[in-house]
């Protein structure tokens, strides 16, 4: 099966990375620096299951690509305006497009432009940064992709993907319920990362003041709100759960739109916790506490801001 990522920086690059170091024909879509090292000397990878070097193909334009089996899209969500299409030389009759991208939004975007028959939605759940050009750095035990068809069938196409990916360094698992999938891990992500991006704090020292627990839980709650007046079946008593997960691990808990603040890059904060005002705005559901954060993050999220 032939591979591209689109978006092959920290998260898109580990998962082709393994893949690559396993033998399948993969090419990285990246640029800058980032792009020129692995070129020059091959990807490196830190990672919870070993260090491993490998040497796949990286492009900056999909264009030299050509038609592939399979598009990882793991481009930041502010990027989808640009990036789905430039997809299309890589789109063939046979392609998937999977998108690996937080929120619930972007498999909709590729759907209006590809058609749902090319696109799976998908969700990861992992921790990995690029420590230098050509060097990425994969922490903890998980880096696992779930992902499934919008009528939870488990399709051929989603069968041949799972054999894909399941192997060391990558737990895989078809869903059921995709949109459930999608929306359960947008209520810590959504309210976790903004709370503390918004709070200049760690999550540990947000859970220490009575306000940051409460704004937590209450916009947490606020997305569960809408996701129900959406259709959707969250697990039971999913608040508790995603809130006490978090909690277990608030000393090592990271938050990817918190690093982009400090990096001064642009935020994902409209497709994430600003989609569920959106969409609460839209259906009459009061979001105040989400509102207030998205409000809070407005000057920053083009990027440029430090969030000291």
């Amino acid at each position: 099966m032939k591979v591209a990522v689109m978006g092959a920086g920290a998260v898109g690059g580990y998962y082709g990375g393994v893949l690559a170091r396993d033998g399948v024909d993969v090419t990285l879509i990246c640029r800058g620096a980032h792009r020129d090292a692995i070129v020059r000397g091959g990807l490196h990878v830190d990672s919870h299951w070993g260090r491993f070097d490998v040497s796949p193909a990286a492009a900056d334009d999909p264009s030299d690509v050509g038609p592939v089996d399979l598009v990882l899209h793991c481009t930041k969500l502010y990027s989808n305006g640009e990036a789905v299409p430039m997809l299309r030389p890589m789109v063939g009759d046979a392609t998937t497009i999977l998108t690996v991208q937080n929120g619930v939004t972007s498999g909709q975007t590729l759907a209006d432009e590809f058609g749902w028959d090319r696109v799976l939605q998908g969700a990861t759940y992992i921790e990995a940064g690029i420590e230098a050009p050509g060097h990425i750095e994969q922490t903890g035990s998980a880096a696992r992709i779930e992902f499934g068809e919008r009528d939870g069938s488990t399709s051929d196409r989603a069968k041949a993907i799972e054999a894909l990916l399941n192997r060391e360094g990558i737990q895989v698992a078809i869903s059921a319920d995709i949109a459930s999938t999608l929306w359960t891990k947008l209520v810590a992500v959504a309210a976790i990362g903004t709370a503390m991006t918004v709070s200049r704090s760690s999550l540990a020292e947000a859970l220490s003041w009575p306000e940051g627990t409460a704004t937590i839980r209450t916009v947490m709650e606020e997305i569960v709100a809408v996701g129900k007046a959406r259709g959707i079946d969250f697990p039971p008593n999913v608040v508790d759960e995603r809130f006490e997960a978090a909690a277990e691990e608030a000393e090592h808990f990271k938050s990817s739109l918190q690093a982009d603040m400090h990096a001064g890059k642009p935020l994902e904060v409209d497709e994430l916790l600003g989609a569920v005002v959106r969409m609460g705005r839209e259906m009459g559901i009061p979001v105040p506490a989400s509102s207030a954060l998205v409000m809070a993050l407005e000057p920053f999220k083009g990027g440029g801001g430090t969030g000291s």
